[in-house]
This record gives C-alpha cells, sequence and structure tokens, in this order.
C-alpha cells in the first residue's frame, strides 16, 4: 500500500507512468468483465497481450504512444512470424486498450500509436457449402464413429450457430414445448442473448443428442446437451481431420447462410435468425421476439428442409432409413 492510498483502493498511478500490464488489467477487469464479455474473447486478448507483447507489458504505455515506430515493427514482426490475421487482431486488441487507458490517463499521447501501422489485407474465408455440396458432406458425417459429435455438427449447420455457443448449452435451456433453444452468453455478452427457434428436423437432432449423452455421458447429461468427460463437463474440442469430415465449425455456419440465400430467405431475416447486427437504422424497431414463434421458425423450416432433402437423397440419417420412413409417415 502506497503513501495516502485507502485499504482496498487501487494504487494511483503517477501521470505518463502506466504500464501496457496496469492498462491490459484495468481493461480486462472493468471493461471486459464487467460487461459480461464471452470468456473465449478475454482469453484472445489476454494471448495477445501476455504472449505477443510480454516484453512490453511493464514498460510505460506512453513509450508505444510517444515511439509508434515500435508498434509498426511489432506488427510486421507478428505478420513474418504468425501470419497476417494474427498480427492484425493484435493490433485491435492492443488499439482497444490504449484508448481504455487515455480516458482515465489523459497524460497518454492523444494519437493512438496503432493508427502509424499499415494493415494486412484480409480476405474472409469462402469455406461455406451450397446446397449442392451438402450430400457428399452428409456421407462424410455419418461415418464419424462418435454418434453424438455427429449430431453436434449437424445442429451447427441446422443452427448456423457458432460452435462454441452449441457446446454450452445446458439442458435447462432447451424448451422443446417451445421449440427453442436459449443461447444466454453469446459473442458479445449476456446482452446479446438470444433464443434459437427449432425446426422439426433440428427438434429430432437435439433429441437424438440427448438420448445418445444419456447413454454415453449418463452423469454429465443431466446438465448439458453435448456432454463429454472433459474438465468442464461438456465437449471442448470439436475439430475434426479434414480427409474424414471436410466442413465443420465456422465452416457450418457460413454454409448455414449460403444455404438460407438459396432456400428464399431474407438479407433480415438471415440476420435475426444468426444474432447479427441488423443493418439500417430501421431495422432497429424490429423486435425480435415477436417475431420468433411464428415467422422466424418457418424461415428456419425452410432451411432445414433444404438439407433433409439431400440427406434423404444422399445420406438418408443418422437413425436409419426405417425410423425416416416412420418419422415421415408422422409427419403427413
Amino acid at each position: 500500500m502506497t503513501r495516502g492510498q485507502r485499504p482496498g483502493e487501487a494504487p494511483k498511478i503517477k501521470p505518463g507512468s502506466i504500464t501496457l500490464r496496469q492498462a491490459w488489467e484495468r481493461y480486462r477487469d472493468a471493461h471486459m468483465k464487467r460487461k459480461g464479455r464471452n470468456p473465449g474473447t478475454i482469453e484472445n486478448y489476454r494471448d495477445h497481450m501476455e504472449r505477443l507483447f510480454e516484453d512490453w507489458l511493464d514498460k510505460p504505455l506512453a513509450r508505444l504512444g510517444r515511439q509508434p515506430t515500435l508498434v509498426v515493427e511489432r506488427h510486421d514482426k507478428i505478420t513474418k512470424e504468425n501470419g497476417p490475421y494474427i498480427a492484425n487482431g493484435s493490433m485491435r486488441s492492443l488499439r482497444a486498450v490504449y484508448n481504455h487507458a487515455r480516458k482515465s490517463n489523459t497524460d497518454l499521447p492523444p494519437v493512438n500509436p496503432i493508427s502509424a501501422i499499415d494493415w494486412n489485407k484480409e480476405h474472409r474465408r469462402k469455406t461455406g457449402m451450397g446446397p449442392n455440396d451438402i450430400s457428399d458432406w452428409l456421407r462424410e458425417l455419418l461415418a464419424l464413429e462418435n454418434p453424438l459429435r455427429r449430431e453436434f455438427h449437424l445442429l451447427t449447420l441446422l443452427t448456423g450457430s457458432r460452435p462454441t455457443a452449441l457446446k454450452k448449452v445446458r439442458i435447462e435451456h432447451i424448451d422443446l414445448q417451445q421449440r427453442m433453444i436459449h443461447i444466454p452468453r453469446p459473442k458479445g455478452g449476456e446482452e446479446k442473448a438470444f433464443d434459437i427457434p427449432l425446426s422439426r428436423p433440428m427438434i429430432r437432432c437435439v433429441i437424438r443428442a440427448i438420448r445418445w449423452a444419456r447413454i454415453m455421458y449418463s452423469e454429465q447429461a443431466e446438465s448439458w446437451l453435448f456432454p463429454a468427460e472433459s474438465e468442464l463437463g461438456h465437449l471442448v474440442e470439436h475439430k475434426e481431420e479434414r480427409d474424414v469430415l471436410s466442413k465443420w465449425g465456422n465452416d457450418l455456419r457460413q454454409s448455414y447462410r449460403t444455404l438460407a440465400q438459396a432456400a428464399g430467405v431474407s438479407e433480415l431475416d438471415i440476420h435475426l435468425l444468426m444474432n447479427h447486427s441488423l443493418p439500417g437504422v430501421n431495422a432497429g424497431y424490429i423486435t425480435r421476439d415477436r417475431l420468433l414463434r411464428d415467422h422466424l421458425r418457418q424461415q428456419q423450416q425452410r432451411i432445414s428442409e433444404l438439407v433433409v432433402r439431400k440427406l434423404r437423397g444422399g445420406a438418408r440419417s443418422f437413425v436409419g432409413p426405417v425410423a425416416w420412413k416412420r418419422e415421415d409417415r408422422g409427419r403427413n
């Protein structure tokens, strides 16, 4: 405790002396955690700060503001050693930490040193599937030995959800009567919480997942939709070998977006279903919850039916053609 510091009070920082470590810790605790940022996002920032900028942590942040060439050289170094995307991402993290620190440390140079870098060109990865690709992918999926992982990948495709969010779906988040899955902490934190409307194929997928979970991981299945023998109790690693399953994770989220367009779903409805920020001023007046039970579920059904048609024409189903015929009769 420094002189004049009260018990429990954060130590006062002399003008111009705040370090990158102090600025990062303040940003993490006072901004990210307080606003409920996703743990994965916080971990990503931590990796940037404590690994890529480790040698800067205990140096005054003002030094970077006064010598932006240091930042330019570091961006070039990370680009060469770690790749252009990680280099750009680390600089976005540093920019956010610097901007936050300057709010309470006005002695810092006013121009963010990140403004001096030449950003690496980034290309959106186009790894999604179209309607004609689904049949082959489903054959690959059915060849996976683990039935619970099969259901996870299928539900990722049918929902267009981020894999991280699906892994953390708890049993209490599922409402089969209302045909919803609640996502309480998506990317962006609790304030971005939303419900996924379930089509009929999605409900069947969820029910099969629950059944397999109870057989394979009876204890963990009491809490999680996709349980596993992990420290957290749920599926942690969803990656597959590419020569076994060619598309997984965000590939399937991109596929969902492509399939939605092919199914004739409007751009606005796709944004709502994927919980994206709505484009345009007028879209801000739309109340998503009022559209969930009817309109958005109908659009979800259109997307799922496009997938199911390919499923029946090629790989049939996870539960065998007899079960599918039985379900078909039930639908009719």
